[in-house]
């Protein structure tokens, strides 16, 4: 499946084609200083491996490749609420260092979110920031995003305790 959007960005299913160009443009502690401790450091052909084997079983799909004229630049996806959270999903989203400031990230969250409104039961997408990621509160804010809590103190990140900033976007802003 492939999203198509703006400037040569598209979103792709996760697929063979990326195994050899996820693992080193992953492998990088900029990167994974951002993301929670879940995403590894260093990134290696062992967990290439299995992120894109693990993806193949979603349909449809939860996470996407972020390509920009065909070339993978970064990922996005979502984790889906489970219970009473199941109306929820957490969108997250990382591009490799090359590829910063160039608004794709933006480009790629204002493809995704609409797919998602179209293909989940879901009422509510959220994502959460660390506090000194400025740059991703500003991708969030340009895609519609709105700021709706603070997590006084809410992470620690390389023995430093921060805040954590939630932006929210509802299904209502799009139908």
């Amino acid at each position: 499946m492939k999203i198509e959007g703006e400037n040569g960005i598209t979103l792709h299913t996760w697929g063979g084609q990326h195994f050899h160009k996820l693992y080193p443009l992953a492998n990088n502690p900029a990167i994974a200083k951002n993301l929670k401790d879940s995403f590894p450091q260093p990134y290696t052909l062992h967990d290439a491996r299995f992120w894109i084997e693990h993806n193949i079983k979603f349909n449809p799909p939860h996470n996407f490749a972020i390509e920009q004229n065909g070339q993978l630049v970064g990922a996005i996806g979502i984790h889906k609420g489970e219970n009473e959270l199941r109306t929820n999903m957490e969108l997250g989203f990382w591009l490799g260092e090359p590829y910063w400031g160039q608004g794709i990230a933006t480009e790629a969250v204002r493809l995704f979110v609409p797919y998602l409104f179209k293909n989940f039961e879901v009422q509510r997408v959220f994502a959460t920031v660390y506090d000194f990621n400025i740059p991703c509160m500003r991708v969030l804010q340009k895609a519609g995003f709105e700021e709706e809590a603070i997590l006084k103190g809410g992470f620690i990140k390389n023995n430093k305790i921060g805040d954590i900033f939630q932006f929210v976007v509802l299904r209502e802003q799009f139908i």
